[in-house]
């Protein structure tokens, strides 16, 4: 699935721009970071109150790439990607407000955007908007379990796959050879999917939305290399999936739900970016 996402993007970005790439101009970036992964669930679709939540610092790192045509005048296409790596940390389950069970808990998130867009200035004031598609996958492993205060044995994994459509817009004011910059998104989930280790053969459908938002300072250090350095900040909430029945390993049939989670994801950002 990733390989064949990575080839489409790759094949767009450059076979649509190909027969006009003596007239145009490029630019690539790349950019990092550190921050929080703050993530929580909550459901009472199975007759009790269930919670969980967990904080993990996180490292953010990624590149991008745009290509503007000069017909017509002041569109763009581009691709921005997103890895984010968490550390460990524990994360805590509640039932009726009593803690059941802890666990370690590592996240790691991969973030595809394609853009269509158009850009332009007002004198020092410059501006883009955008509709955007594209997938977002986000694995969870979790170890280390204590049930009531037993330790118990096993890794569980699960895997979010999110396709996304949506749009966005950004900002900023020039002052010399250094500019103000802001920019915020939204994002809609029609069809996500998630599995569970624990649960062979089961896949949970949901839906959700991502917004998503940043600011910070840009500064120029040539004429072809920009510098940013700011904070950025992801909210990601899916809905709860609909109840299924499983069957574990000594045939008893219990039911199983994904629960409504929401994910955020707070980082402060460096950037460079080379135009040509």
């Amino acid at each position: 699935m990733l390989k064949k996402i990575i080839l489409i993007l790759a094949l767009l970005l450059t076979a649509l721009p190909g027969a006009m790439v003596h007239a145009g101009n490029f630019g690539m970036g790349m950019h990092g970071g550190y921050g929080v992964i703050k993530y929580e669930e909550h459901s009472d679709a199975l007759g009790t109150d269930r919670k969980s939540d967990a904080s993990l610092g996180a490292f953010i790192f990624g590149v991008s790439g745009e290509y503007s045509p000069v017909k017509p005048a002041n569109f763009f296409i581009g691709l921005v990607t997103d890895f984010t790596l968490s550390l460990t940390n524990d994360e805590k389950h509640t039932e009726t407000s009593a803690e059941f069970q802890t666990n370690d808990l590592k996240i790691f998130g991969q973030f595809y955007d394609l853009r269509f867009g158009y850009k332009n200035n007002i004198d020092n004031f410059y501006y883009r908007l955008y509709a955007s598609g594209g997938w977002d996958g986000i694995h969870f492993a979790r170890n280390r379990f204590m049930e009531r205060g037993i330790p118990a044995n096993g890794k569980v994994t699960e895997d979010f796959s999110l396709w996304r459509i949506g749009g966005g817009a950004g900002a900023g004011y020039k002052f010399g050879s250094w500019a103000l910059d802001g920019r915020a998104a939204y994002a809609y989930y029609p069809a996500g999917q998630v599995r569970n280790s624990k649960f062979e053969g089961i896949q949970f459908d949901t839906n959700g939305t991502c917004l998503d938002a940043g600011a910070g300072i840009m500064r120029e250090i040539s004429k072809n290399i920009n510098f940013y350095l700011g904070g950025s900040y992801t909210l990601i909430l899916l809905d709860e999936s609909e109840v299924k029945r499983n069957m574990n390993a000594n045939s008893t049939i219990t039911e199983v739900v994904f629960p409504y989670s929401k994910t955020q994801i707070m980082v402060g950002i460096a950037n460079l970016t080379y135009a040509f």
